[in-house]
């Protein structure tokens, strides 16, 4: 069979139209059999030249066979195994024909070829021990697979027989495809791991990432074993036992225990596990290490209304080694930087309306972005009593403002009185919507709302109703429009006439202005309300409201007077004062604590007894919240969650004397809430750089990107970087842009045992610390599960070495045959016209 490399030249063939042409008018004088024969001659010598320049190529199909042999000499295969392969490889190359050939390898962490003679004499040194420890110390089957392929030669069929155990050191998935596209075909033929009783240590692991100073962190140790047997584990720091326990092993299933240790210094800390089994063949696979950031003493920012309050437990917190920054209700920072210095924050007494919308913004990206913590105790500022219902703050907290009344508690009818001027079109008419809808929202089903708006006259936007009628609720306050002037009296007059009929134990007006009233008799009828049982607490809104009027009218009326400089500030003010009114937010009684859930920050608390709480407040967890504490009637008292990278945690008591007198007076009061600190604090400034690591031939391979704080990607970045070894030594480390915000950089391990990158951005001020550590190789993990690459490839047997040979195409030129053709026929040509 002929095959044409290139067709290019065939346009060569329009010459013989040509030559055609010529022959009719030529003046040749010839008979016509010569003459006809002449031309017959040159036109094939034309067309065979032309072929000539397509580079012909005879074809025939192959079944010649070249086989390699690849045998597993690591050390989780017996030396035994490799003689009984040996046999089938010799079983097989029995088989093969006369034109058939074959080579044979042992590969472990690298390949060599290797002869009958020499693979006894390799075995025999394996069974006295002599062997070379440091080639069968990994199987890089990956590697063997890439290297023996380059010793196949050309026009034979290509077959790769591989025996092994199946448990490579270096994954499959790259070499596989590429055998597969070169037409190797691969078979295996699977040899049975060492039956010596064996256990090994698979992995230790922080439960974080990052620990503190002082701060009580677990440690996950996995170990398996090939039969049943008793090991001791022991735990080391810096070559000390820290902790040491017995553990049974069972045959071929993991064994998991967890040990607790101190994090006794900041800095580095490595932490080693070792495994005394009663029976073993290999030490290597009994020891494991990981190492645990740990940085010094955290900052933690308090603000309380009161913050003496907080000297107990700041004395308690300091012998742990946590130092309390103790602000004021107005110590918030006044900027996401100046929270950013602290690694936590903590809300014990200060309610939603003395901070500013922007500060709660802040806050909850402090903890979704920033990775910072977010405490909240319990108080009459707190949770939906101070105004945090639907807030930011609300968000990255475990648990909601909003629960379910006792039925024993009373009912609440309410009358919102809200400025519908011309003045509060815009935000605050919209703001004021949505206080009014939180408001109902608060409510329980018993309770009763009405809204009236006014502005020269009062307006009844939604009569007295159940506030279980959100629907009819929501749509009446949504028709709230601002327009008019401003005259107060006549709505108060209206409000009252409203709850004078109301069939409720609890009656009160919220009532919000943007301007100025005339004072008329509004002091006197607030007084007059009050001395009834209706109550009125007032809102200014912004600097043009009649701040000192309404001050006087919640004075008189045994109410509340608040002052929003900002729209965004009322739904706030109308959802704290709402859950002030219904008097149903706070239990005071003694209650017993008790834990619900595990969790790092309860490591070594679960069977504590816990102290009673004097009082809390109610709340509701969220769906995604963990409750490690809490009360006897079944409410939380101590919740935690993830938000975002960081977390929130809620006491729904206090750490004061008022309601946690009890806790204060308990022996363990300081270590149990500075563990619960450490578990929520910030761990590290390296929001925005990501990285996802690969060990391939022993480099170690980092893929980073880079984004700001709205997650866009930052390019052209500066980093400044350096891998540090195990004794300090450092190198620079470059690294390269690959793409929008990506980068790649490439570490030789250079049979290092441990380094430490790290990772710094200097112009944005983000950095990131890295560890690896050298494990043991996969063939020491007692695993017995093949790799699932080579559990999809067919197996070998040595009958059908010869077998589904994929067929070999040999190509051999037929240029030199066309070529001599062709000038046989043009010789014949001329001699036909001559002669």
């Amino acid at each position: 069979m002929i095959e044409l490399l290139s067709l290019k030249p065939l346009w060569l063939l329009l010459i013989l139209p040509i030559l055609l042409g010529v022959f009719f008018k030529s003046l040749v004088d010839r008979p016509p059999l010569f003459k006809w024969s002449s031309f017959i001659a040159r036109a094939l010598a034309i067309l065979l030249l032309v072929l000539a320049l397509c580079r012909p190529y005879w074809t025939r199909k192959s079944d010649d066979l070249h086989v390699v042999f690849l045998l597993d000499a690591s050390e989780s295969v017996p030396a035994a195994e490799l003689r009984t392969a040996m046999a089938k490889v010799q079983a097989a190359t029995d088989k093969l024909g006369p034109r058939d050939s074959a080579e044979t390898f042992l590969f472990a962490k690298d390949l060599r070829p290797i002869t009958p003679e020499e693979l006894e004499t390799f075995i025999t040194d394996c069974e006295a021990g002599r062997s070379d420890a440091e080639f069968r110390s990994r199987s890089n089957l990956s590697n063997a697979l890439a290297e023996a392929r380059l010793s196949f030669p050309a026009k034979k069929a290509r077959r790769l027989v591989v025996f092994t155990d199946g448990i490579p050191s270096s994954p499959l998935t790259e070499v596989i495809p590429l055998l597969k596209e070169e037409q190797t075909d691969l078979r295996w033929q699977r040899l049975s791991g060492r039956t010596e009783p064996e256990a090994s240590l698979v992995a230790i692991k922080s439960t974080v990432p990052v620990a503190f100073q002082g701060e009580i962190t677990r440690l996950n140790i996995e170990m398996a074993s090939n039969t049943d047997m008793a090991a001791r584990l022991r735990i080391l720091h810096r070559g000390v036992e820290v902790a040491s326990k017995t553990v049974e092993l069972k045959a071929n299933e993991p064994t998991l225990e967890n040990v607790d240790v101190e994090m006794v210094s900041a800095g580095e800390s490595v932490w080693k596990a070792e495994l005394i089994p009663e029976n073993d063949h290999f030490p290597i696979n009994n020891h494991a290490s990981t190492t645990i950031p740990v940085r010094g003493k955290p900052r933690i920012l308090v603000v309380h209304q009161k913050s003496e309050q907080l000297r107990a437990a700041s004395r308690a917190l300091q012998k742990q080694g946590i130092k309390l920054d103790l602000r004021g209700a107005r110590g918030l920072p006044d900027s996401l930087q100046g929270m950013l210095a602290f690694d936590a924050i903590a809300l014990a007494d200060v309610p939603a309306t003395d901070l500013r919308p922007d500060q709660m913004r802040w806050l909850r990206d402090y903890v979704t972005k920033f990775g910072g913590g977010l405490f909240m105790f319990g108080s009459e500022n707190s949770y939906g009593l101070g105004g945090y219902y639907k807030t930011p703050i609300e968000e990255v907290l475990p648990l909601v403002s909003r629960f379910e009344k006792e039925k024993e508690k009373p009912s609440l009818a309410m009358v919102l009185v809200i400025d519908k001027s011309g003045s509060m079109s815009g935000e605050p008419i919209v703001m004021a919507r949505q206080a009014a809808l939180a408001t109902s929202e608060l409510l329980s089903g018993r309770d009763q709302i009405a809204v009236l708006g006014f502005d020269s006259s009062p307006q009844l936007i939604c009569e007295l109703t159940p506030a279980a009628n959100q629907g009819v609720i929501s749509n009446a306050i949504e028709s709230l429009d601002a327009s008019g002037g401003t005259d107060l009296q006549p709505a108060i007059v209206q409000a009252r006439e409203i709850l004078e009929g109301a069939n409720a134990k609890i009656k009160h007006i919220i009532a919000m202005t943007d301007g100025q009233t005339a004072p008329a008799n509004l002091v006197e009828m607030s007084q007059e309300m009050g001395d009834q049982g209706i109550t009125i607490s007032t809102v200014a809104l912004g600097s043009g409201a009649a701040g000192q009027l309404l001050s006087e009218m919640a004075d008189a009326g045994r109410g509340r007077y608040y002052e929003a400089a900002e729209a965004q500030e009322v739904p706030q003010i109308f959802t704290r004062e709402t859950m002030q009114a219904s008097r149903s937010a706070i239990k005071e009684d003694l209650y017993a604590s008790a834990p619900v859930t595990e969790h790092p920050m309860m490591t070594g608390y679960e069977s504590t007894e816990f102290p009673f709480v004097l009082g809390y407040v109610m709340t509701k967890a969220k769906p995604t919240a963990q409750v490690l504490l809490a009360v006897e009637s079944g409410d939380p008292l101590l919740a935690v969650g993830r938000f975002g990278l960081g977390f929130g945690v809620a006491f729904t008591a206090d750490i004061t004397e008022r309601w946690g007198g009890e806790w204060l007076a308990w022996d363990g009061f300081g270590s149990f809430w500075a563990q619960v600190f450490r578990g929520a604090l910030k761990k590290e400034d390296a929001i925005g750089l990501a990285s996802q690591g690969l060990i391939e031939n022993d480099v170690w391979h980092l893929d980073l990107s880079r984004q700001d704080i709205a997650g866009r990607p930052l390019n052209a970045i500066e980093w400044d970087a350096e891998v540090f070894d195990k004794n300090g030594k450092s190198q620079p480390v470059e690294i390269i842009e690959t793409g929008v915000g990506r980068y790649q950089t490439a570490i030789p391990l250079l049979n290092q045992d441990r380094l430490t990158l790290r990772l710094s951005d200097p112009l944005h001020r983000k950095s990131k610390t890295l560890q690896w550590t050298r494990g043991y190789p996969a063939e020491y993990r007692l695993k017995t599960t093949p790799d699932p690459v080579l559990e999809e490839t067919p197996l070998f047997k040595v009958p059908e070495i010869r077998n589904d040979l994929l067929p070999v195409t040999i190509r051999s030129s037929a240029l030199p045959a066309f070529g001599f053709a062709a000038i046989g026929l043009l010789l014949a040509s001329i001699l036909l016209r001559r002669i």
